[in-house]
């Protein structure tokens, strides 16, 4: 591994340190949360030896606690095993930063680039704080598997892969997506794709014919939704998460993102060089190790009886219409303003057949642009992110664009200053989640956000953007990057 990612991993390690003397622990269930006091509980079962019971929603999620299981094992306290799932978070982070840093690098980022890119993932709520402030939940291991994942597939590291795409399974759902789709375009250095036409007819057609009933399915279902589910959906005491009085907007703002994403898919699907990317042996042994973790996942499990999730359909829905874009703010507050350069650097790569992000990358992030565009709780597509900095690394952005990501990356973040004694306050007191106080952590979790944050948070989202692309007018030509899949 190249040295500077090393560096990089140790000094996002000493972030994460000061991090911890920042924030502290949520106080709540001693430190670990909500779901993270039913993780603890089931911890500690399984460290007796006993089954989780009526939980196979959960209980799917344990493979992301199988150290904290060992050491319950051997005596260690509730306390014990929330400051060793935290210090786990900070290591496996830190490596897969660093890991990330050395994939950007053999990607063909220049090196102070990838640098700087990292310095954004450090910079995002999710990947620096979450795992700190709330440590039991399997989103943080998720995330630094994710950046394993794609150091072994730019690496060839073949059947590496293949394991992610059984072990994913387990450990968030939907994450598989990612090792499967590198499975099926392996990475492929100075891969030659000349001669290939695009066949522009044929994408407008396969646009139609998707849109057209995917929008009028939209709209019917729109149509049927309750005002009243969207409006008290993630509602705590006096709150207000979303604005009936806007609703067409929202309406709209689904439909546009409902359209821009059936495009996205239309061209990259009637792309000669997809398909020319695609590996049979890959997409075989791939689905093969998929469909044989979920064949032992439904089998292992009640699926009808207890939680076996929520309905995710319905919640899409009533996230997506509590305000316009309101999914797109929560994720420019929890992962920070870094996914929307990356939600642009992937239209503009697809728009213009730009070779410099490999297809492998484009189709993953395309593939979870439906959640990311629908659902606004950040956290469960958390494995987006890596994929987010990667496509801004290698996306044609000035530098001072980049610098000013950067910029407004730790400003986004700067409120942590005063999340812990608000949140004691907040706990203490019995507040609602929508005051003042609990904002500063729910504000981050898009279903609980207040309308007063998400109005801040578009109108800095909004300005982030205009000046980024202004700044774009500084950028240097460059060289085209090297073909590859």
């Amino acid at each position: 591994m190249n040295r500077t990612s090393l560096l990089c991993g140790v000094a996002i390690a000493a972030a994460f340190l000061l991090m911890h003397t920042l924030v502290g622990f949520i106080p709540v269930g001693g430190g670990a949360g909500w779901d993270g006091g039913v993780y603890v509980q089931y911890i500690e079962l399984l460290g007796q030896g006993k089954p989780i019971l009526g939980d196979p929603y959960r209980s799917i999620r344990m493979s992301g606690f199988l150290p904290l299981v060992v050491a319950s094992n051997l005596g260690a306290s509730k306390d014990w095993l929330i400051l060793i799932q935290a210090c786990i978070n900070a290591c496996v982070l830190s490596i897969g930063a660093a890991m990330l840093h050395d994939t950007m690098l053999r990607l063909g980022v220049q090196k102070k680039v990838a640098t700087l890119s990292i310095g954004i993932l450090s910079c995002s709520w999710m990947f620096l704080c979450m795992p700190m402030f709330y440590p039991v939940l399997s989103d943080h291991i998720a995330l630094a598997m994710v950046c394993v994942c794609l150091w072994c597939w730019v690496r060839s590291i073949e059947w590496a892969v293949y394991v992610f795409c059984a072990f994913f399974t387990w450990l968030m759902p939907g994450l598989f997506l990612i090792p499967l789709i590198l499975a099926i375009f392996p990475y492929v250095k100075n891969h030659q794709e000349l001669g290939i036409k695009f066949d522009k007819k044929g994408a407008i057609a396969l646009f139609v014919l998707f849109a057209v009933p995917l929008s009028c399915l939209m709209l019917v279902m729109i149509y049927h939704i309750p005002l009243a589910e969207v409006a008290k959906h993630s509602v705590s005491a006096n709150g207000k998460t979303a604005s009936i009085d806007v609703i067409l907007l929202s309406a709209c703002s689904m439909l546009l993102s409902l359209l821009l994403i059936v495009w996205l898919g239309s061209r990259l699907a009637i792309d000669g060089r997809t398909w020319k990317c695609v590996s049979v042996t890959g997409l075989l042994k791939g689905c093969l190790f998929f469909i044989a973790s979920a064949t032992v996942m439904k089998y292992s499990f009640d699926w009808t009886a207890g939680f076996a999730g929520p309905p995710l359909l319905n919640y899409l829905f009533y996230q997506s219409l509590a305000a316009p874009f309101k999914p797109l703010v929560a994720h420019f507050i929890s992962f920070g303003p870094v996914i929307l350069l990356a939600i642009y650097g992937c239209i503009s790569a697809i728009r213009s057949f730009q070779h410099s992000v490999p297809k492998a990358i484009e189709i993953v992030f395309v593939a979870f642009l439906p959640l990311l565009a629908f659902g606004s709780e950040s956290r469960q597509w958390i494995g987006i992110l890596p994929i987010a900095v990667i496509i801004f690394a290698l996306a044609d952005y000035s530098w001072l664009t980049r610098v000013w990501c950067l910029l407004v990356s730790f400003l986004v973040l700067l409120p942590v200053l005063w999340l812990k004694s608000n949140i004691a306050l907040a706990a203490g007191n019995g507040l609602g989640f929508q005051t003042f106080q609990w904002q500063f952590y729910f504000g981050r979790q898009g279903p609980w956000m207040s309308l007063s944050i998400y109005q801040i948070g578009l109108l800095v989202a909004f300005g982030f953007i205009i000046i980024a692309l202004r700044l774009q007018q500084y950028r240097k030509p460059e060289l085209p990057g090297l073909p590859s899949v």
